[in-house]
């Protein structure tokens, strides 16, 4: 019996952890003896572990130091559909029904730590054992083995260096490189920027309200002083940092009066499209009239196989064309409508959305298109290309658009650079000579590496494998990546190692040349991600690994979309791993039932981002003639509670003989009911204008919904989805001659957008008043009606 094969894995983040769990339990026992090499001291990665919490409560474990780059509140831009590997769901590491949608980093960090424990034996991990180099050693004629080495890193014991300088090694058949490509913050060499070095900050540090406190704070920011805070660099990270600086200005102003005179403005070399967490889903159904309309989960509709044409998924990779994003620009109007599409979709030229010559980017955020809408966030399309500083302390920044006018920004008090991460001190270990088979640039973080299978690996050295160098949604990437490493390695021959033939190695040059053309091709044609196709690359993984698709419904209903879950191969055949998925699977079909959980969290969450910004209302009343006009102004703030995930400021200014005066002052608040469900609803409360928002009372009301949205011809050619809400409140128990109230509330949304709404509240007296006058039960009622 031959001796099982060495793998070094160097990572122990998911795609490290991922890589060691396929190896040891997707192929006959003693076939793969891996060993996971890990600098820090816990596994996950950027994903941040909490060693001492062993519940499966949903509650955040007390805050603790965190040094990485991810906070650990930071919700996941992908669902838990998207956000897990396809043998461990989500219900066994987090108990109940409320197991969030989107989750948080900790909770992240909460699964794969369940994960190692449940797939990965601790002898396998080798924590604080950073790797400074490897060799790859081909004497004799035999096959390959590589060399390891590495010191052992102390966990900064104080008055000790935090390094042990012995250096140890061991040999290994095979290695998986899967350290990550976020191993390292890039800040772009702009001129000028040195000279204001104290007064920029890369947008990983910049995670909470504390974190822009103490950025303000360094850069001489004051409660009552103003100046510009710019994002530079687009793409998701970009547009969080913009958010999280506009939320911090909106709750100071909207609560204390503080940092009114400061400004945000958003710096991106690109358009982009602004896409919120839930879209609209509408299938049609041929029993009833009208089409239900589901709000889902993002990566649940844009992942959808019926997007693709019939037969087999092919993978798009190379240079996008100017069909490819002419089609994405029109799918992505008809998805989220013309209004959203007004302030969502940045620097986006034309109505029709054609003219772009760069491919459009994707951020994915809440609330940054509404902070555009509201004037919060002010966007500029363009490169900066000069930083002044001047004697005030504050700087200039000097910007070339696209037609190359240039546009001075002055007043300039922070920067903050979200302009990602590069992955070459992750490769720092691999010899020279591979690095140079594998055409290493140090210089290019987009195409770092030249390799074939789907950036798995390279012919030339088939040997190392690469598990995670990949940007997009890549729990299932990282699967299928190391189920294709672990295949072709548990194929070779224990003698001559790793062969392929003719036709296989012919495919594998061209897709190593396809590559070099990409890398090659005029920059401004590059997409988003080198291996964007998220769809074509999972489907063509499966296809030509044989993994088979695991039907989401019965047979003829709709394909859905592409998910981990759904692929699970011949050699997870444990009864504990078919469990887990069927587990997954059962949710996942749930969630696209029309009265799931699932699908009124998503409108509701869609409802209550959409109120954010200023309205233009209307109000009758029953018992007066005439109406009142006016604005109303929802504006985000950081939550009052914990158990609320959301919160606007809710103000109101009358029209009266061409002046404004305050009407209303209300809370609304995102977030779960007291009940054991877990249910997401809208709470309302409302607040004299001279009582502080923490001093207001219990809430009115909750605001819940009545049936599912309806998909309607408004008569003008536009569909609009109508939502019926509705919510009770009997005050009588707190004002004399009190009122029974209830609240009916229809909102019109275009595509994800509100166009108007209204709240209806009818009111009958149901007490006595302090003359001991009953109210005889008289109904009255007030209608207002809200537009953009």
């Amino acid at each position: 019996m031959s001796r099982p094969k060495k793998v070094a894995i160097i990572g122990a983040g998911p795609s490290g952890l991922v890589a060691a769990k396929t190896l040891l339990h997707n192929y006959p026992k003693g076939t793969f003896s891996p060993t996971i090499f890990e600098k820090g001291h816990e596994i996950g990665g950027l994903w941040p572990i909490d060693s001492r919490d062993n519940t499966k409560g949903t509650r955040t474990p007390p805050r603790r130091p965190h040094n990485g780059f991810v906070d650990p509140s930071m919700p996941t831009n992908q669902s838990r559909f998207t956000v897990t590997f396809s043998d461990l769901a989500w219900e066994s590491v987090i108990d109940g029904s409320d197991i969030p949608m989107f989750p948080q980093a900790w909770q992240a960090g909460k699964y794969l730590q369940v994960y190692a424990e449940r797939y990965i034996p601790k002898e396998t991990l080798r924590l604080g054992h950073r790797v400074v180099r490897s060799t790859r050693e081909t004497s004799g004629g035999s096959r390959p083995l590589w060399t390891i080495q590495w010191v052992l890193e102390r966990n900064n014991e104080k008055g000790k260096s935090p390094t042990d300088q012995v250096t140890e090694s061991e040999t290994f058949d095979y290695l998986i490189v899967a350290s990550g490509y976020f191993s390292k913050p890039y800040t772009p060499d702009i001129p000028g920027l040195s000279s204001f070095a104290g007064k920029v900050f890369h947008s990983s540090a910049i995670h909470t309200k504390e974190d822009i406190h103490l950025m303000l704070e360094k850069c001489g920011a004051t409660k009552g002083g103003s100046g510009k805070l710019i994002v530079i660099g687009g793409s998701i990270s970009g547009a969080e940092a913009a958010s999280a600086l506009a939320l911090f200005l909106s709750s100071m102003s909207a609560t204390a009066l503080q940092y009114r005179g400061y400004e945000v403005h958003h710096i991106c070399t690109r358009s982009f499209w602004t896409i919120p967490y839930y879209l609209p889903y509408a299938a049609p159904q041929d029993d009833i009239q009208e089409i239900p309309v589901q709000f889902l989960p993002l990566d649940l509709v844009l992942h959808d196989l019926a997007r693709r044409p019939p037969g087999p998924v092919q993978y798009n990779f190379g240079p996008v064309s100017q069909q490819q994003e002419i089609k994405v620009n029109e799918y992505f109007l008809s998805l989220l409508g013309d209004q959203h599409a007004g302030y969502g979709n940045i620097g986006g030229g034309s109505r029709d959305r054609t003219n772009n010559t760069q491919p459009s980017l994707i951020a994915i955020s809440d609330d940054y298109a509404e902070y555009v809408q509201s004037g919060s966030v002010r966007p500029t399309i363009g490169r900066v290309c000069a930083i002044n500083c001047t004697q005030s302390g504050q700087a200039t920044v000097d910007i070339k658009g696209p037609d190359g006018e240039m546009i001075t920004l002055p007043n300039v008090t922070a920067i903050v650079a979200a302009t990602g991460f590069t992955p070459f001190s992750s490769l720092s270990f691999l010899p020279e000579d591979v690095l140079s088979k594998l055409e290493y640039s140090h210089e290019d973080s987009y195409f770092p590496l030249i390799l074939d299978e789907k950036g798995t690996s390279n012919a030339e050295i088939p040997d190392i494998g690469f598990v995670g160098l990949y940007r997009g949604p890549y729990w299932g990437i990282m699967e299928m990546q190391a189920r294709r490493v672990a295949e072709t390695w548990y194929r070779a021959d224990s003698e001559k190692g790793i062969q392929f033939s003719m036709e296989e190695l012919k495919n594998k040059a061209q897709e190593r040349q396809n590559m070099r053309d990409y890398k090659n091709a005029d920059p401004d044609s590059r997409g988003q991600f080198p291996m964007g196709d998220y769809v074509g690359l999972m489907e063509t993984f499966a296809r030509d690994m044989g993994i088979p698709r695991a039907p989401l419904l019965e047979a003829g209903e709709r394909l859905g979309p592409v998910l981990p879950t759904r692929y699970m191969t011949e050699g997870q055949t444990k009864p504990s791993m078919l469990a887990e998925s069927h587990i997954a699977l059962a949710s996942l079909r749930d969630a696209f039932t029309h009265d799931s959980d699932t699908s009124k969290t998503g409108l509701t969450r869609a409802i209550f981002r959409a109120l954010h910004g200023t309205w233009n209302f209307s109000r009758v009343f029953s018992r007066y003639d005439g109406e009142v006009t006016g604005t109303a102004r929802f504006s985000p703030t950081y939550p009052t509670y914990p158990e609320y995930e959301r919160e606007y400021a809710y103000n109101e200014v009358k029209r009266v003989d061409r002046t404004q005066r305050p009407l209303d002052r209300s809370i609304y608040r995102l977030g779960q009911t007291g009940t054991d469900s877990g249910e997401v609803q809208i709470s309302i409360l409302h607040s004299d204008s001279d009582v502080e928002m923490e001093e207001a009372p219990l809430l009115p009301h909750e605001l819940r919904l009545v049936g599912p949205p309806r998909l309607e011809d408004e008569g003008s050619g536009r569909e609009q989805y109508v939502v019926r809400a509705e919510g009770c409140m009997s005050s009588e128990d707190d004002i004399p001659g009190g009122f029974e109230h209830s609240y009916e509330y229809v909102f019109r949304l275009e595509g994800v957008a509100i166009s108007s709404w209204e709240c209806n509240v009818k009111y009958k007296k149901i007490g006595t008043d302090n003359y001991g006058v009953s109210g005889g039960g008289v109904n009255e009622w007030r209608r207002t009606v809200y537009r953009r």
